[in-house]
């Protein structure tokens, strides 16, 4: 059997950390589950971080359900540590504290240890030890927000002062996840007054996620699509029932997975979108920028194809 990728990477990082004279911590990010993960290695981890579990790699379980990836994903965490679960949803949070009952470790719930809400004005974290209140203007997605604030509570049990976490959050940036390019190749490409905007969404929730900003917006919105063949794209599509005013379906440069383009155009159209082909991104481009209105430019549906604009870009 051949190492994946990610198997070969994490190896190389055991070899390179198991050689540091001096190391305060080794923050380990697992990857597609965690019942055969390559990152299960340590016993007694200082603590284990679980963001927002949903639908996706429901590809990759049996049976193809919630319970099951919620099973794998946490009922193989440590039984000496201290668990932290992001906000979840009212269903898969009591799926999480079902499975974590038989789990001795000390357990840090969103909604009973933390929590975080937004203002017109700011976001405002609250915990036992007390409230902090910021912003930050690169940060657009409501799912970033919900696990900066999980990151909050971390940082603070691990006796990060509030002065650090609150000079720390304006310099956040995400790549990729809800990210306005305001120069570059392809957005010359464009009119002048057309905005661009990519977002790496590639599942239902994180779809929701980028629908739920976008229909707070004024002005016409058009989009550029593609999406994993795998990824279950109309349960993507149909999140942006009446969004956009048009979208051209593309597929992902160099991706062998990705779904046809004439697949996501018949699935756009049943939700009532105007929908054309391109067979490339810069095609795509040139399509709406045909368009002289004043618009706003969405590429989204994978981080495969955000990558590639960014690169292209």
């Amino acid at each position: 059997m051949k190492l994946t990728l990610f198997e070969l990477l994490t190896l190389a990082y055991y070899i390179s950390a198991s050689k540091l004279k001096k190391i305060s911590y080794s923050l380990v990010e697992a990857g597609l589950l965690f019942a055969g993960e390559s990152t299960r290695v340590w016993d007694k981890p200082k603590c284990q971080i679980v963001t927002n579990i949903n639908k996706q790699h429901l590809e990759w379980v049996k049976p193809r359900t919630l319970k099951e990836i919620c099973r794998q994903k946490v009922g193989y965490l440590s039984k000496n540590t201290t668990i932290y679960i992001g906000k979840q949803n009212k269903k898969t949070m009591k799926i999480i504290k079902e499975i974590l009952k038989k789990n001795p470790s000390k357990k840090i719930f969103h909604g009973d240890d933390w929590s975080l809400k937004e203002t017109r004005k700011n976001i405002i974290y609250k915990d036992k030890i007390g409230q902090l209140e910021f912003k930050s203007k690169n940060i657009l997605s409501k799912g970033l927000w919900d696990n900066i604030g999980l990151s909050i509570k971390v940082a603070r049990d691990f006796n990060i002062t509030n002065k650090v976490i609150l000079k720390a959050i304006p310099k956040i940036h995400f790549e990729g996840r809800m990210q306005y390019l305001n120069n570059g190749k392809l957005k010359k490409i464009l009119q002048p007054a057309d905005q661009l905007l990519i977002d790496g969404c590639h599942s239902e929730s994180s779809a929701k996620n980028l629908a739920n900003y976008l229909k707070n917006l004024d002005g016409d919105i058009y989009g550029i699509l593609g999406i994993q063949s795998n990824k279950q794209p109309e349960q993507i599509i149909k999140q942006f029932k009446g969004i956009f005013k048009g979208i051209v379906a593309i597929k992902i440069p160099e991706e062998p997975n990705t779904c046809n383009p004439e697949v996501l155009k018949r699935m756009i159209k049943k939700y009532g979108v105007a929908c054309s082909t391109a067979s490339s991104v810069q095609l795509a481009f040139k399509q709406i920028a045909n368009n002289k209105k004043k618009k706003l430019v969405v590429c989204f549906g994978s981080l495969y194809l955000v990558g590639k604009i960014l690169s292209l870009n």
